[in-house]
This record gives structure tokens, C-alpha cells and sequence, in this order.
């Protein structure tokens, strides 16, 4: 039951700002955000078992974000991991629609998926559980385990406190604070899970401003949201080829 609250050009110090949280069990082998080492220019936690990840960025300022998608396992399971199709951004320069474009066609190698990526000229966003590439123009989004700006309360009220947020400039501590809720009760309602063997075990906050500063911060949890490690990266974005 991931959570991604993104907001788009939000205001002209920002090209893009996000607070996610991944939600897995505990137990799933996975590297903490790092520089990768077979891919340099990629940050990122990574997936152990499968080699993908769940979100990250680049030194070129690209970003990429993968979410599941709520529904009965299909049978038999498709062959593929969803953390490859971030990965498989992360580390090409495809153009953001032409990528997701090129996804259409393998789709039904993976379990459902929300998918969004972004360069310095657009952000884009495709399921295989819709079946189209959307061009997400300035605003605030947010995405779970549904379709895109899906009705759950959890995303309505993300969405919401996200583009409150802007007022007081997307401060880090502010951008937890919307991805830390416990809910209150109602099915979805809750952004942050904790239980023995299952929950939310990393939230990320992340700003990527015009200027092509970059501030990238995770927090791990443990078992019951124990808290564990905080790993901080600010970097300035490199030139690419247009």
C-alpha cells in the first residue's frame, strides 16, 4: 500500500516535489539509498531480490516512481518486475512519453502498475491497468495502489496538504508530516503501516528545484515503523544532451 504525493512545478523555485512511502515486508532483501555502483549517475534504494527499486533519481535530473497496483495476483504471475521498469528509466535518456510509449507494448509482462517518470522538460505517467501515457501538467498528484488521483482518502487528503505546503516552501520535516499519517480509521485513510512483518519501510522527501539543486532524504523503518536509518544526498544536477 505505497504512497506517492508528487507536485509538479509547484511554484517557480520547483520543478518538481514529492514525499512517498514504500511499503513492503520487512523482510525483503533491500540495498538503502545509495549511488549505485554499476550505474554511477543513479540514486536510488534498490530491490535485492528482483535488482530494481522502487523510486529514485539521477545526476541529470531524472526521476522515476513505481507503485502496484491493488487486485487479485493474476494466474499464471508475469515473468517481470515491476522495479525494472524504474530502473530501465533511471538508466537510459529515453524522453519521459517515448519510454512509457515503449512500455505499452510489454506491459503484460508485469502485475498491475502505476508508473511515473520525469525529465527536465516533462513528467509523464502510464498503467497497465489504464493502458495510456498522460502528460501531468503543473499541479499536485497523488498516487497509491489505484489509478492516478484515485479516490482514497489518504490520496485526496495528500494531494491537498501538498499543495498547502507551497506557502512555506516544501520543508522537508512538512513533507514527512503528509506521509506519516496513522489515518483515522476509514479503509485507506492511513499513510503510514506498521505491523510485525509488514509496513512502510522507507519514506522518501524529495525536491528538485529549476536551479537544478537536488535534495534527496530517506528514512528506514523497522518492524512495528521502528526507526532506523536517515540517509541524506544534495547534489546539482548535470548537463545532458537535449
Amino acid at each position: 500500500m505505497c504512497l506517492i504525493l508528487l507536485a509538479v512545478q509547484p511554484d517557480p523555485e520547483h520543478r518538481i516535489v514529492v514525499a512517498a512511502n514504500r511499503d513492503e515486508f520487512y523482510e525483503r532483501p533491500t540495498a538503502q539509498a545509495a549511488w549505485w555502483q554499476d550505474h554511477r549517475y543513479v540514486l536510488a534504494g534498490r530491490d535485492l531480490r528482483a535488482g530494481g527499486t522502487w523510486l529514485g533519481v539521477t545526476r541529470t535530473g531524472r526521476f522515476a516512481a513505481v507503485t502496484n497496483f491493488r487486485e487479485d495476483p493474476p494466474d499464471p504471475l508475469p515473468p517481470r518486475s515491476r522495479g525494472d521498469l524504474t530502473a530501465g528509466f533511471l538508466t537510459s535518456d529515453m524522453p519521459p512519453r517515448e519510454y512509457l510509449e515503449g512500455i505499452e507494448s510489454v506491459a503484460g509482462e508485469f502485475r498491475g502498475f502505476n508508473l511515473i517518470v520525469a525529465d527536465r522538460h516533462e513528467v509523464c505517467y502510464f498503467s497497465n491497468r489504464e493502458g495510456r501515457v498522460r502528460v501531468l501538467e503543473p499541479g499536485c498528484y497523488g498516487l497509491s495502489n489505484q489509478l492516478l488521483d484515485c479516490d482514497w482518502p489518504k490520496v485526496i487528503r495528500g494531494r491537498e496538504q501538498l499543495a498547502q505546503l507551497g506557502a512555506s516552501g516544501f520543508r522537508t520535516e512538512d513533507l514527512y508530516q503528509l506521509v506519516f499519517c496513522e489515518g483515522d480509521g476509514e479503509p485507506y485513510s492511513q499513510s503510514f503501516i506498521a505491523s510485525e512483518t509488514y509496513g512502510t519501510s522507507a519514506s522518501t522527501a524529495l525536491r528538485i528545484r529549476r536551479d537544478g539543486r537536488v535534495s534527496f532524504e530517506e528514512r528506514n523503518f523497522g518492524p512495528e515503523g521502528e526507526p532506523a536509518e536517515i540517509h541524506r544526498f544534495e547534489f546539482q544536477v548535470e548537463a545532458a544532451a537535449d
